[in-house]
């Protein structure tokens, strides 16, 4: 059961997360809700073929009936639910290493199971063994939905402006794959599409492409100067990466803010999500521009569950996330593209680059994410924060973690939702000053990482 994080289901195959796993997660999604219909997608991961087969018998074995809508990337999936009104999953592990996979299960209209909306109770039904005997078995149907997809997120979208942009895509072997010819098939838009076949084996870069190490080929080839701006997908392409026509990695809160400006512009007064690990410029940017910055806590689900609690109309992770309203709620890969590719259209036409439309947002400097594995994530966390105090920081607060500031340098401590683990990331004017906070206190976590008590 190490597989049940608080947002998703998740883990290494076949160890923590195997095929009967799935099975009865299927029954439990089934017959704990009453559902009648469930639609089904999967990436290209080693292991989705067999768990799409395990959970597609656990669905029709309690009765209900399958949509198979292929090998999709995640937003997909929303899309499907949301548009049809119905419960859904898609098999993935997202960013994770190839040897891991997982389930991001939702409910009608793309709201995602958590912890506390039905992940608990999964788990419970799968411990009793309750399931129901000598049901009619489901239907399997399987429906394209690309086509329409296409339709519905580029409906009413004006490409003629994007003529002659560039664009290096680096698709990592991942769903992403399958995502940018959609794009390619409308927009005037040049994609020079890097690892385009889909292989869950990871054999070009590993899945995360905000990490520096998984940006090396998509850097090389920007530096050849022949394009406007490079492009990096994960696994499954719910998170998306920029970097600038030089290779240089473009932090998402700058995206966010680029987007959040532009969105408030047509949206006045609109409230905007942040996290505590998004980057103070993002927050700063969502103010100048008449916005209301909403905090929420890190994880897809839950930005999901609080956008829709608080009418949010746009959000931002640092990890490559950007969620939508008008997209269900949900993060989407291909709209986040456009208002960039929008955005991008107007500054070159001003005779701007990418590196320079963006260099208003660039006033502070983040460190790259470093997650320490520990073996109580919740003693770990006290004993940092009892550390942290001995720094004597100007401001501490609890919030999704620690979030910490320490005047000329500021950061967060947090528990990963998805690891046995904490993150940590900081922040300042100079990089060295974050990296240094960012090392000492990671030093630190490392010397009590396997204590429990």
């Amino acid at each position: 059961m190490r597989a049940f994080k608080p947002a998703d289901i998740r883990g290494i195959y076949p160890t923590e997360i195997d095929d009967e796993l799935v099975y009865f997660v299927a029954r439990a999604f089934v017959e704990e809700f009453g559902f009648k219909k469930v639609v089904v997608g999967r990436d290209m991961r080693l292991s989705s073929p067999a768990l799409y087969d395990a959970f597609v018998k656990g669905v029709t074995d309690s009765g209900a009936a399958v949509v198979d809508i292929g090998m999709v990337h995640s937003p997909v999936v929303y899309y499907a639910s949301g548009t049809m009104n119905l419960p859904g999953v898609i098999i993935t592990a997202s960013h994770s290493p190839k040897d891991y996979a997982g389930l991001k299960l939702v409910f009608a209209q793309a709201i995602p199971l958590t912890e506390s909306t039905g992940l608990r109770k999964l788990r419970r039904r799968i411990e009793v063994g309750k399931f129901a005997a000598g049901l009619k078995r489901g239907k399997v149907t399987s429906k394209d939905v690309l086509k329409s997809y296409q339709r519905f997120v580029l409906k009413g979208y004006k490409a003629k402006k994007l003529e002659g942009i560039k664009v290096a895509a680096d698709t990592g072997n991942g769903m992403a794959g399958v995502l940018v010819p959609l794009l390619q098939e409308k927009l005037p838009v040049q994609f020079d599409v890097l690892f385009p076949k889909l292989d869950g084996n990871f054999p070009n870069r590993g899945s995360d492409p905000t990490l520096g190490k998984h940006q090396k080929q998509l850097k090389a080839r920007l530096q050849q100067k022949n394009y406007d701006f490079g492009i990096s997908f994960d696994g499954d392409a719910d998170r998306i990466a920029f970097l600038d026509e030089n290779g240089t990695y473009v932090n998402s809160a700058v995206i966010g803010a680029l987007i959040a400006e532009r969105l408030i512009a047509r949206n006045p007064k609109a409230k905007i999500g942040y996290t505590m690990l998004t980057s103070r410029s993002y927050e700063e940017a969502i103010r100048v521009a008449g916005g209301k910055p909403i905090l929420m806590r890190v994880g897809h689900a839950f930005i999901k569950d609080a956008m829709r609690k608080k009418d949010v109309l746009f959000a931002c992770e640092h990890s490559g996330h950007f969620y939508f309203k008008d997209y269900f709620y949900t993060d989407s890969v291909t709209l986040t593209l456009l208002e960039v590719l929008d955005a991008y259209a107007e500054a070159r036409a001003g005779g701007q680059t990418f590196g320079e439309m963006i260099r208003p947002y660039l006033k502070y400097q983040q460190t790259e994410d470093i997650v320490i594995n520990v073996k109580d994530k919740k003693v770990s966390l006290a004993k940092v924060e009892a550390y942290i105090k001995t720094l004597q920081p100007k401001s501490m607060r609890k919030f999704d973690g620690l979030v910490v500031d320490f005047g000329d340098t500021w950061g967060g401590v947090k528990v990963s939702v998805t690891e046995f683990a904490l993150k940590l990331m900081f922040e300042s004017t100079k990089k060295k000053a974050a990296k240094e906070m960012q090392s000492k206190i990671a030093a630190y976590i490392k010397t009590i990482a396997n204590d429990s008590h």
